[in-house]
């Protein structure tokens, strides 16, 4: 299963993530969105990371333009976007799709990497379970060690998502906490 991370605004969660292996490390480049960052922040932090594969992540009022703009500066290849984007059949990268709602499209296959917001209720649903069977799919949801390890036996996504949060201060970081719940699926 692969980690896919989200929304990074400091350097030790992007090197924390980045030493224990996740596949993709995420920026967010909407300005409205509470976790955004700055190109020169990221290209920062990118700077002290080894071999990363960025993902820059954009919301549904960031066009064409503004986003192959932001992508050439610190060479990205991977952008996340929200499904419903208005341009993402005219954006030239691989895509990550936000679904607010798989339920909306279960029966669609598609061949853009998916990330599904999940409750835990939702984790044994039969429906879900084939709708991540049949794509690429990175689960987000509100993270322990037991549910990682739920989402792993049950669901087995192709990935799981985990968005961050903004340190407290600097230097302090939630690195702990997401130490101890991705140990429960072999993340060390």
């Amino acid at each position: 299963m692969q980690l896919k991370i989200a929304a990074v605004t400091n350097l030790t969660d992007a090197r924390f993530f980045n030493a224990i292996g996740a596949a993709y490390i995420g920026f967010n480049f909407d300005v409205l969105n509470e976790n955004n960052i700055t190109i020169e922040k990221a290209k920062e932090i990118t700077g002290w990371l080894f071999e990363p594969v960025l993902v820059g992540e954009f919301g549904l009022h960031q066009n064409k333009e503004e986003i192959a703009f932001i992508a050439e500066q610190l060479d990205i290849h991977e952008i996340q976007i929200p499904f419903q984007h208005p341009e993402k059949a005219l954006l030239d990268f691989e895509k990550f799709l936000v679904l607010d709602d798989w339920r909306a499209v279960q029966h669609q296959q598609f061949s853009d990497m998916l990330v599904i917001r999940i409750q835990q209720e939702d984790i044994r649903d039969e429906q879900l379970k084939a709708f991540v069977g049949k794509n690429t799919v990175f689960v987000e949801t509100d993270f322990t060690g037991e549910i990682l390890q739920q989402i792993a036996a049950e669901l087995q996504p192709h990935g799981i998502q985990i968005t961050c949060r903004k340190e407290d201060k600097p230097g302090l970081s939630l690195v702990d906490e997401y130490a101890d719940m991705l140990e429960a699926i072999g993340f060390s």
